[in-house]
């Protein structure tokens, strides 16, 4: 509750505050999905290179308490931009929260299945009996669900365990069989680095479509009423698209900027999961750009999975409107 309470306070519920005038700076809060990681490294290159300050804007990049808070304080306004993903903008629209994806940051899946070489886990058929670590997200219950399914894995064999942001520590110690939620460009990397032989199985690879995994999420009914709303917006998305395109060309300075902010990674790593990110941050579309189809057609599959409650509209819960053209 501390946590909430902190972030309505340096968020987006002061609107007045973000109108601003002329050369006037706005102050603007965006919740993370995660703590600062390589995914991010575009949001801090922008910030450190003084991207965001360019176009008058005064970026705090918040960290969460919990990586489902972005679609439920950005709904109430009480952030004003969020980071999630693309399956969990699909699941807030189908719940009826005031979200809408904006942009991609991060435009094809990352998430995997993951285990250590002494696991008992080595191929989604030894999931059945298992002891399996989500970060709690509802996208990542579906997910297990669907890959169950339809690798004919009973359910009811597999214990789920919510550990939040801790997947990585859940592994090392042993605690849980595999973990459903880890990035291949970072929880993979990081074990591969440290000898631990591990077994990476890509979501998308056993019955989960391609989405964008990181998506840049507004308040959508504010982005259809308040014209300083949108102009925040479509700077944050300019700069943002400054600091991508930073990172796709300096890699080596990129990893040097998310070291100063990413606690507890190992400095000597950092630089291998940049490179494995940096190719990932590459939009055949420009940056940023949505498929509506592709959404249209992820949103149809998790609707005909039983994933979310009732159909959605890709035009509910996602725009490119705000991107910079180009």
């Amino acid at each position: 509750m501390a946590g909430v309470l902190l972030l309505s306070a340096c968020g987006g519920g002061d609107h007045d505050a973000d109108a601003g005038s002329a050369g006037q700076i706005r102050k603007t809060t965006v919740l993370l999905d995660w703590d600062p990681n390589p995914d991010h490294v575009a949001l801090y290159t922008a910030r450190d290179a003084g991207y965001f300050k360019a176009t008058g804007l005064d970026v705090t990049l918040q960290p969460p308490s919990d990586p489902s808070d972005p679609t439920k304080l950005v709904s109430t306004g009480k952030i004003d931009l969020g980071i999630s993903y693309e399956p969990e903008t699909v699941i807030a629209g189908a719940q009826g929260l005031d979200v809408i994806a904006v942009g991609a940051l991060v435009p094809t899946a990352l998430t995997s299945v993951m285990a250590t070489g002494t696991s008992r886990v080595h191929a989604i058929s030894d999931l059945a009996g298992a002891k399996v670590a989500t970060a709690g997200l509802a996208t990542q219950d579906a997910f297990l669900k669907t890959i169950l399914a339809s690798n004919h894995i009973d359910d009811s064999s597999v214990t789920k365990i919510d550990v939040g942001q801790d997947l990585l520590a859940a592994m090392v110690t042993g605690n849980v069989d595999a973990t459903l939620g880890g990035f291949r460009n970072v929880e993979a990397v990081q074990l591969a680095a440290e000898g631990l032989d591990p077994t990476v199985i890509p979501v998308t690879a056993v019955g989960v479509p391609d989405y964008a995994e990181l998506v840049v999420i507004a308040q959508a009914s504010r982005l259809r009423s308040d014209p300083a709303y949108q102009k925040l917006v479509r700077d944050f998305l300019g700069a943002l698209a400054r600091g991508n395109a930073a990172v796709v060309d300096d890699p080596a300075g990129a990893a040097k900027t998310i070291a100063t902010v990413a606690d507890g990674y190992d400095p000597d790593v950092l630089p291998k999961m940049v490179d494995a990110t940096v190719p990932l941050l590459r939009n055949p579309g420009g940056f940023g750009r949505q498929d509506p189809a592709a959404w249209q057609s992820f949103a149809d599959w998790m609707s005909a999975g039983g994933l979310i409650e009732k159909p959605v509209k890709a035009a509910d819960v996602m725009t490119n409107a705000y991107l910079p053209a180009g």
